[in-house]
Parts: structure tokens; C-alpha cells; sequence
């Protein structure tokens, strides 16, 4: 499974970083051609099977920047894919692993591997700022999940994790959006986090019957949860508690989200603002549920076309109220 510097956490996550290798850039006419045409329509399936939330939300961007953003998703979604292999052992998924972060060193040198690899190698050339960084400690992320029986200790743990799998997402936005980092970049992992936890919650059936837990053990342990009761799709009373904490905390990121997202110019306000209504939408149908996601026969938790809608139109009305209270 898969994407705020307000706490020690996540200044301890970027302590972490792999030194930046060079600056990516695309020596090869062919390929950037490439990367403009017919691989849009691929890049959109792949999100309209995957996440059909963000190819909605897309849809607001300007074109040049929706064809950046939709190249980031289509490098990250496979990446993920590779390790959300169930038929894979971690020792082949460790090795699938190393030939993508070789495919990843070889299109920032010019040589992509096929049609996607040369949308991204095109969208660093467009944005140089964005730099490696971000890719290298998302690969990293990944690699936390190439374990037999994956398990998280503690919450720090698990924040370290929604950081490298999807906080590093919300950096790879901002030079797209043409976002200060220095205001922006707290907030920005804010939001890719708290999108990483309220999945983690939509998810716990799927990645039940892969043998993960991301439920943290101690989170676990207070409220009196068995291991085997969450595998064996048991929702106890003391499950349901464990969930709600971590439904808690996945909305104190949001909130902590939607308050920087006057640090984005443009549109960037609403795109925020859309996709934090949207997954509050999550939460609260996890709480209409009782916070219980393993029950409900496997299905993952949704919301309504409907549901999208009227969330878009409350950020929209938040995000217009806002402007006509700042002063001229």
C-alpha cells in the first residue's frame, strides 16, 4: 500500500535522506515527443482505474501542469504496483525494486525505458527544481514494504512511512504549482500524509489478505487488539477504537494541510482545498460505518458521485469566501 514538517517526526524523515545525485534532464527530442502524445491517455486510464478521486481533481489543473502531475502519478502508481504484487516474494520485490530505481537513474540521464519513464524525464526538464530527492526517499518508502508480514512499531513509524510513500508526493507538486517551498512545503506533506492514512483505513481488508498490519502495534496493544482478530477480518470493539485514533490524527493533517494552502498560487487553494473535502468525506463515512473497515464484505471504503460533488462545492465556497475577506 501507498502519499508537514510540524513535527520532530518528520524533520527526523528528512534527516534521513539519500544525498541528491545530479540534476535530471532529457538529452533526447524522440522521447520528449513521446511523452506528449498518446501516453496521456494511458497515464489516465491507469488513474481512472486506480484513483479515479485524483483524475477528477486533475481535471482543474491547467493542461501543461495536469500532464506534469499525471506523469509524477504514473512513475509513483507503478512503483507501487511493483510492491503491491501479491503473487511476488520480498526477495524478488527487493530486486524489482533495484531495476526501478536503475530505470529512474537512466531516464534522469536521458535514456527513459519506454512512454511513461519519458513523461516524467519530461516534466524534470520542465521543473528543475524538483530535483531527485523526493523519488529517491519514496523508493526507500517502498522498500519498508518488501517484507514478509509488514508490521509498524509505533505512530512515528507509520508518519515516517506516509511521508516517504506519499508526503514526498506533495513535494513533487509544488514546483508544478509554482509554490514557494519554504512556505509550502510543510503543508504539503501534510496533505500527503494524511491522504497515506485515511487509504491505509480504506485499504485494511485488501492489505489484510496480503498479511499487513499498518495499524501501529502500540496503538494496537492499548486498545487491546489481537493481531490475529484484524487478519482474520474481526472487528472487536477494541479495533474500532485503534481506527478512530488513527481516523483522528489522519484529520489533524488535513487541517494542517487546508491551513497552508494559501501558500499556493493560481488554483492551487482549491486543488487543496477539493481534495481535503473529498477525504474528509472518507473519514466521515468511516465513522457512519462505526469505524469498521474490515466487515463490510471487503469493500473498500467510498463515497458517492454525489457525495464528490457536494464536497467540491463546499471547497469552492470556502476557498471564494476566503478571497472576498482579504482585504483589496
Amino acid at each position: 500500500m501507498t502519499p508537514t514538517l510540524w513535527a520532530v517526526l518528520s524533520a527526523g524523515a528528512l534527516a534521513l535522506h539519500v544525498p541528491a545525485g545530479p540534476p535530471c534532464r532529457v538529452r533526447s527530442p524522440v522521447m520528449q515527443q513521446l511523452a506528449d502524445g498518446s501516453v496521456a491517455t494511458d497515464i489516465d486510464e491507469l488513474m481512472a482505474r486506480h484513483d479515479p478521486i485524483l483524475l477528477y481533481a486533475s481535471k482543474l489543473l491547467p493542461a501543461s501542469t495536469a500532464a506534469d502531475a499525471s506523469a509524477l502519478y504514473a512513475w509513483c502508481r507503478r512503483l507501487d504496483e511493483i510492491v503491491d504484487d501479491p503473487s511476488a516474494i520480498s526477495v524478488d520485490t527487493q530486486a524489482r525494486l533495484d531495476e526501478w530505481q536503475r530505470r529512474f537513474d537512466a531516464l534522469c540521464a536521458g535514456s527513459p525505458a519506454d512512454e511513461m519513464d519519458a513523461a516524467l524525464a519530461a516534466c524534470l526538464a520542465r521543473n528543475p527544481s524538483l530535483g531527485r530527492q523526493p523519488f529517491v526517499d519514496m523508493i526507500a518508502g517502498m522498500r519498508s514494504d518488501a517484507v514478509e508480514c509488514r508490521r509498524i512499531a509505533n505512530l512515528a513509524e507509520l508518519e515516517l512511512y506516509a511521508y516517504r510513500v506519499a508526503g514526498t508526493v506533495g513535494l513533487m507538486l509544488l514546483p508544478l504549482l509554482g509554490a514557494d517551498p519554504a512556505g509550502a512545503r510543510e503543508p504539503a506533506v501534510a496533505l500527503g500524509k494524511s491522504i497515506q492514512l485515511i487509504n491505509i483505513l480504506r485499504d485494511a481488508t485488501a492489505d489484510a489478505a496480503l498479511g499487513r498490519i499498518y495499524l501501529p502495534r502500540e496503538t494496537m496493544a492499548a486498545a487491546g487488539v489481537d493481531e490475529e482478530d484484524v487478519l482474520a477480518l474481526r472487528c472487536t470493539d477494541g479495533y474500532r477504537d485503534a481506527v478512530a485514533r488513527l481516523a483522528q490524527r489522519a484529520n489533524a493533517l488535513l487541517v494542517e494541510a487546508e491551513a497552508g494552502r494559501t501558500t499556493l498560487p493560481g488554483l492551487g487553494p482549491l486543488f487543496v482545498q477539493i481534495i481535503v473535502e473529498l477525504y474528509r468525506g472518507y473519514l466521515a463515512e468511516l465513522e457512519r460505518r462505526g469505524y469498521d473497515n474490515l466487515s463490510a464484505a471487503g469493500e473498500r471504503v467510498r463515497i458517492s458521485t454525489s457525495r464528490k460533488l457536494l464536497a467540491t462545492a463546499r471547497a469552492v465556497g470556502k476557498v471564494l469566501f476566503q478571497r472576498e475577506r482579504v482585504p483589496g
